[in-house]
């Protein structure tokens, strides 16, 4: 497996894993599982049942440069949003998930560049 092919990997992985995560959260609190948090956070973290597997299938489908611009699009608001959460909301849900949300930004904008196609799509 090529180097490009192994981070993409990732990228799809982790991603997947945020679907996932939401997806669980929806089969325990219903379609509007996260009541602690203002309206506009509520609809992000809804939506990203929806953005999360949009982004893979942009890299997936081979739409390289839309999946990365939404990859690290997406992660900067996730990372933004959860961080308002825990910061300034005081929500201690957060003490795992936003470190490790935080690294898989910076692994996002760190080999965005690098995976960047030369030719258009």
């Amino acid at each position: 497996m090529s180097k490009e092919r192994t981070v993409l990997t990732i990228y799809i992985l982790c991603l997947a894993e945020g679907t996932i995560n939401h997806l669980f959260d929806f089969m325990h609190g219903g379609w509007t599982p996260y009541h602690f948090g203002p309206s506009f956070l509520r609809v992000f973290w809804t939506l990203l049942v929806i953005l999360d597997p949009a982004v893979i299938a942009l890299l997936i489908f081979g739409w390289r440069r839309s999946g990365l611009l939404g990859a690290s699009s997406l992660m900067l608001a996730d990372v933004a949003a959860n961080s308002y959460a825990s910061f300034a909301l005081r929500d201690p849900g957060f003490t795992l998930a936003l470190p490790e949300q935080t690294l898989f930004l910076g692994f996002v904008l760190g080999s965005a560049a690098f995976l960047w196609p030369r030719s258009q799509e």
